[in-house]
């Protein structure tokens, strides 16, 4: 029952703070609804409701007449209503291959309808001995949950801005940054203040004349008034942890449509909340930041699931303390004392859990199959919508929301309710710090959590060695022609594109750029085959060796649309790894049908024409592919076999192996060397297939090898 003392405690303290925060909305017109867009209307608001049978399965065959939706007790008019039911889509895993080849090329072929997943490692509230835990649990998470429609972000509570991972689909990078996480869980309180009372009693073998000296009633009190020497660095702790979620949510806040779910990994927070008016102490401060992230999670419909780590052996977990006090009154270091810190810690990811829609996953010995239940609460579910009345909004007034369905015997589990937002922030978008003359659309744009899908774009980029020990990024941008809307003006057809480029590093600095405009004015003839085809920008990055997320945005003018694709890619420090391979560059000889921007790059002279995006081909086409080679393995002359492959991605079966050969002189470390190489594809039926690029020195055990996947229509 104490984590609902924990709920009124978080509703009714710390109103100043928020007071502080918000204002009354503009009342608006209910009579006057436009059309429904997520993206704008701020008094929208988003339920999603989960139905479930008495056996606790997903009932879905409901429809909107077997709903009603209360804010504040007054019946609601659902404007939208829809079942979610998204598949998870497994991603492809070749023949005689382990895991899936990641793909070189991203898309945004489509509006984002995938799920969204926030992996929020508590390193300050987990014990150093259940690092590997948390670790093996969140991989496996990634491993068989995260289907290739959905997107995931990798946090840490304590700030490590360079071990997380932005939203991405790449399983190898989320699970790299999963592997980086380190407990850090502060001792025991009970255990601390036990050690301070010791030490103040002197040694547990004083005499028994000693002994019975301190057992006086003012001793006792004295040891009862004993202060955690952690508890500024708990609350610290514990109120690091709470802002972390808010601003996770409020990041989320304008991804609409979709159902959010932040998995909390952490043994809860430790704080004392329950005796808030000890001099000093911080309870009042962590209940008030409890609420506001509770609050802000509402509002932007992010669904937190507490998952602590230690399952069915928490009691195994406690520490165990080998000294008693001589007050049999205290409870410090008892397994009483050790279970009331325990139920403190787990009933705050109760009460974080419940508040905002989620479950919480404590005392769970399959801690798997509580990963299981987040998938399909995120995959199933129904999404109601109504607009709520901003005239009856107050300031720090909580609205609650009550799902409710005509069908006995079933259950709804949905979000609580909501605090009205604050209209002076609605606005605040992330801004993306995109290159001068970005227009404002384009630029909110890259700066939104998830891609924008309204104009399909296709991204490739391909790290090579640049200068100054910085590495040369070819970014190449497709966008088809049908998805393109050209205005007839005097007997021609124009359009016009704007593409910005962002890119950056893993603590979210920007570290390179570029703007470009590709403004199209074409003849007939011309606009019929572009229209058919579509159009091709190349920009190059100079980039110091690191981690990245590329962002890349078009904006389409004619007819308005917007798409973004993150690209998250390394660039290698090519001065000093012993042996390398570039990115691989693939054109085909149907290049030339896309009007491309901006040639005059780098490519020139390693391919027959531009870089291409797709890696779908026609049987009549021929690729092309080239990558270099940098050795820094050896001082003395020696020779580097080069070797590309066309493997059936179904099968495995070889179907193409051409091999070549370069001599490399004694002064020739570091150089760069280019490798080109040319498939027909006329004898190749349609399929999926793997070009696979390796390379390695005659001296050394070192070797580097890339595998591209493409298909042949």
């Amino acid at each position: 029952m104490r984590r609902y003392l924990l709920a009124l405690l978080m509703a009714l303290a710390g109103a100043g703070v928020v007071a502080a925060r918000q204002t009354p909305a503009t009342p608006a017109d209910p009579g006057q609804q436009p059309a429904v867009t997520f993206r704008t209307e701020t008094n929208f608001v988003e339920v999603h409701a989960i139905v479930t049978d008495q056996k606790g399965a997903f009932v879905k065959d409901l429809t909107r007449d077997d709903f009603e939706i209360y804010e504040d007790g007054r019946l609601q008019a659902p404007t939208v209503f829809s079942l979610v039911d998204v598949p998870v889509e497994r991603p492809f895993v070749p023949a005689n291959a382990s895991e899936p080849i990641e793909p070189d090329v991203r898309a945004t072929t489509r509006t984002f309808d995938g799920r969204v997943y926030i992996i929020l490692l508590d390193d300050l509230h987990t014990n150093v001995t259940r690092t590997n835990n948390v670790r093996d649990v969140a991989k496996q998470f990634v491993d068989e949950y995260l289907g290739t429609n959905d997107l995931a972000a990798v946090l840490y509570t304590s700030g490590r801005q360079e071990s997380g991972q932005e939203l991405t689909v790449n399983r190898r990078l989320l699970k790299a940054a999963i592997d980086k996480f380190q407990g850090q869980k502060l001792p025991s309180a009970g255990a601390e203040k036990l050690a301070v009372h010791l030490r103040q009693v002197g040694d547990q073998n004083a005499t028994s004349e000693e002994s019975q000296e301190i057992r006086t009633s003012e001793g006792l009190q004295q040891a009862r008034s004993i202060q955690d020497p952690y508890d500024t660095q708990r609350a610290f702790n514990a109120r690091r942890s709470l802002e972390t979620i808010e601003n996770i949510s409020r990041w989320l806040g304008d991804v609409q449509g979709r159902r959010k779910a932040l998995l909390f990994f952490s043994e809860g927070f430790d704080y004392d909340v329950y005796q808030p008016f000890d001099i000093g102490r911080e309870g009042s401060s962590i209940i008030a930041d409890a609420r506001d992230a509770a609050a802000a999670a509402q509002r932007a419909n992010v669904n937190v699931y507490g998952i602590d780590p230690r399952g069915m052996n928490q009691f195994s977990g406690m520490i165990e303390i080998n000294a008693r006090s001589d007050y049999p009154q205290l409870e410090y270091g008892t397994f009483r004392g050790q279970l009331r810190e325990l139920l403190l810690a787990q009933e705050s990811l109760i009460s974080l859990s419940e508040e905002t829609g989620g479950l919480p996953i404590v005392n769970s010995g399959d801690l798997a199959g509580g990963l299981g239940r987040i998938v399909l609460d995120n995959s199933r579910y129904f999404l109601l919508g109504y607009y709520s009345d901003a005239a009856r909004w107050s300031r720090n007034k909580f609205l609650k929301i009550e799902v409710r369905v005509k069908r006995p015997g079933l259950q709804v589990r949905s979000r609580k309710g909501f605090l009205p937002p604050d209209t002076r922030a609605i606005e605040r978008a992330r801004d993306a710090d995109a290159k001068a003359g970005t227009t404002p659309a384009l630029r909110a744009a890259l700066g939104k959590a998830v891609p924008v899908g309204d104009l399909p774009l296709r991204v490739f980029a391909a790290p090579m060695r640049g200068v100054d020990n910085k590495g040369s990024v070819l970014v190449a941008l497709e966008i088809d022609g049908p998805s393109l809307k050209f205005e007839p003006r005097d007997g021609r057809f124009a359009e016009s594109i704007e593409v910005s480029i962002v890119a950056a590093d893993e603590r979210a600095r920007v570290q390179g750029g570029d703007r470009q405009n590709f403004n199209l004015n074409l003849v007939p003839e011309t606009h019929a085959r572009v229209s058919r085809t579509g159009v091709r920008m190349l920009s190059q990055l100079e980039l110091p060796p690191g981690r990245y997320q590329i962002r890349v945005g078009a904006h389409e003018s004619t007819g308005r649309a917007i798409g973004t694709v993150p690209y998250d890619l390394e660039v290698p420090d090519y001065a000093k790894t012993p042996f390398a391979l570039s990115g691989v560059l693939l054109t085909s000889s149907a290049a030339g049908s896309y009007a491309t921007a901006n040639q005059e790059s780098d490519w020139n002279g390693l391919l027959p024409s531009p870089p291409v995006v797709t890696r779908t081909f026609a049987a009549a086409d021929t690729l092309t592919w080239f990558a270099e080679v940098y050795d820094n393995s050896s001082r003395s002359a020696h020779t580097i076999n080069y070797i590309s492959t066309v493997l059936d991605a179904k099968d495995g079966r070889m179907l193409m192996e051409a091999r070549d050969n370069r001599t490399v002189g004694a002064d020739s470390k570091g150089l760069a060397q280019g490798f080109t190489t040319s498939l027909p594809l006329r004898d190749f039926t349609p399929g999926t297939y793997i070009l696979r690029v390796e390379a390695s020195p005659t001296m050394g055990n070192h070797s580097a090898r890339r595998d591209i996947l493409f298909e042949v229509r």
